[in-house]
């Protein structure tokens, strides 16, 4: 299946390193910053397949030339806490050839940037092995330009003005003005807007190259599927994963995919259920019976009849037919005790029990989607201690330089293991902000959620089972609509008249040979009538 991931995010000065380095990055190039004097050189990147900057038709051809782009950029941004560029990270579908893929991304960034006057640097990675993680970063420009080709301002200021149209002064005694934005490229809506572009011109290229796969960037909530979604694992966890390392994410995943599998088979077994017994009310209606005259436990004593009258048949062994018999009666005395059990005498009952079971498990899921979530966050907390701890003495001792060339240096130099810390600290702070980090009872924590887990999973095992009971009850007779039947060789000359009846004529059959057992039930008074273990 296509893979949802599309990522939006905006690259400052404060906190985000040049936008030369960025660019360069992606490019697998070598830029060199005017504003800080220093190259970034990235030559020996592997993976980068197609690089290209799309510009509008205002903007000046020479920024066609990512070193001239970016540098403008920098030098066109004077605050300190400036927004540099919005970065997008979208995964691009494996089942479409990379060339298609440069085609759908380079209509994608025309319709719904560039053709709004943005300059997109378009970069698209596919790290080895081949095909396995094909991506594509885009870095946008913030700023629109005019018709010369110079950058514009974000924003300007609007003075407040009353009924008359006099300016309005505020309490602090100065002209009151709200912002007002250049561009709607900051609009909150943007994001929902790129997102379902993506979805749509996906969808258009995956039917146009006659794949059967659809995406959709909605979450499996606002989608309406009843599953829980996977932890993104990130590079470093995959590559430990396909090296046959175990990780916690890959094992928490693990779990999620059997408690997936689970919930599906379970609501396709309930959804097959249902269609057999829309046709069998269809058919009921097609004679002109009430649901209530047609009992199943009839249909299912019918059914015995014919599988042991096909074994007389078409069986050369006593034996064999005396063993089928016997597991026969068995099965059936299971069913009929579970219909008794459950108060099931009439496709309706089975119908109501079909939605009390489907009702059952909801609850459940939903438990288990809550569980699932703090798991995820539990195992990220421990994963971001230990990576935390490990760097603590470098982040140590770069807290300990005071020397201002020699700290950039220092930071420079370990600029990896720096982010990786300051990244590991943000989320620890954001999901413990009133206490400490404390693995012994996070691991306690993780402990009891996981038999949480394993008990939530026990609770959908009794559903699965009914569900089970009710696909064989299903089976037994299944034949009374003939298009369920599938076809079957050496057959005696009453099944095959048997295959070869109408909906209506079958049941009129059944029902005279109930008649007719009935009949002579009645003139035989003496004898004592055989307990078959069901309730009517």
């Amino acid at each position: 299946m296509p893979c949802p991931h599309f990522k939006i995010k905006i690259s400052t000065r404060s906190k985000s390193p040049p936008t030369t380095a960025s660019a360069a990055y992606q490019s697998g190039e070598r830029l060199y910053d005017e504003r800080t004097h220093r190259t970034k050189d990235y030559n020996d990147k592997r993976g980068v397949i197609y690089t290209e900057i799309m510009l509008p038709d205002n903007a000046p051809r020479e920024y066609a030339d990512r070193n001239t782009l970016w540098n403008a950029v920098e030098k066109s941004e004077t605050n300190w806490n400036a927004q540099m560029a919005r970065k997008l990270h979208i995964a691009l579908p494996r089942e479409l050839p990379l060339e298609t893929s440069y085609e759908m991304i380079r209509e994608y960034v025309q319709d719904q940037f560039v053709a709004k006057g943005m300059i997109a640097d378009i970069a698209i990675h596919d790290p080895a092995p081949p095909n396995h993680n094909p991506h594509a970063h885009l870095m946008l420009t913030m700023r629109a330009m005019d018709e010369q080709g110079h950058w514009l301002p974000k924003c300007h200021r609007e003075y407040e003005l009353d009924e008359e149209g006099n300016r309005i002064k505020g309490e602090n005694g100065k002209w009151k003005f709200r912002k007002v934005f250049t561009t709607d490229w900051d609009n909150r809506d943007n994001a929902e807007t790129w997102r379902q572009a993506w979805e749509d011109i996906q969808n258009r290229y995956l039917e146009a190259a006659e794949r059967p796969e659809r995406i959709s960037m909605k979450s499996y909530e606002r989608q309406g599927i009843d599953q829980i979604p996977t932890v993104h694992m990130g590079p470093a966890v995959t590559a430990m994963e396909r090296r046959g390392i175990e990780t916690n994410i890959g094992n928490l995943n693990r779990e999620i995919k059997k408690t997936n599998a689970l919930i599906a088979a379970i609501k396709r077994a309930i959804a097959k259920i249902r269609d057999w017994l829309t046709e069998v009310k269809e058919a009921i209606i097609e004679i002109d019976m009430q649901p209530k005259e047609v009992m199943l436990v009839d249909l299912l004593i019918q059914r015995f009849n014919e599988r042991k009258e096909e074994r007389s048949e078409t069986w050369n062994s006593a034996y064999g037919q005396q063993k089928a018999t016997v597991k026969d009666l068995q099965r059936f005395a299971d069913i009929t005790a579970y219909m008794r059990e459950h108060s099931i005498r009439s496709v309706a009952d089975l119908d109501s029990r079909l939605d009390e079971l489907s009702a059952a498990g909801r609850p459940t899921r939903e438990q288990m989607k809550t569980v699932n979530s703090r798991i995820k966050t539990v195992e990220k907390l421990l994963e971001a201690g230990e990576r935390k701890a490990k760097l603590d003495p470098i982040h140590d001792q770069y807290l300990k330089i005071h020397w201002k060339g020699r700290k950039e240096k220092f930071a420079k130099e370990h600029k990896a293991e720096l982010d990786e810390w300051n990244q590991a600290d943000r989320f620890m702070r954001k999901n413990l902000p009133d206490q400490p980090f404390n693995s012994g009872a996070l691991q306690t924590e993780l402990s009891s959620l996981n038999a949480q887990l394993d008990e939530l999973n026990g609770r959908l095992v009794p559903i699965q089972d009914e569900t089970q009971m009710l696909k064989d009850i299903r089976y037994l007779v299944k034949d009374l609509i003939p298009e369920l039947e599938p076809e079957r060789e050496n057959l005696t000359p009453e099944r095959k008249d048997w295959k070869q009846m109408t909906v209506r004529e079958r049941l009129a059959a059944a029902s005279q040979e109930l008649a007719a057992e009935n009949a002579a039930r009645q003139e035989q008074p003496h004898r004592k009538p055989k307990d078959r273990g069901w309730e009517r």
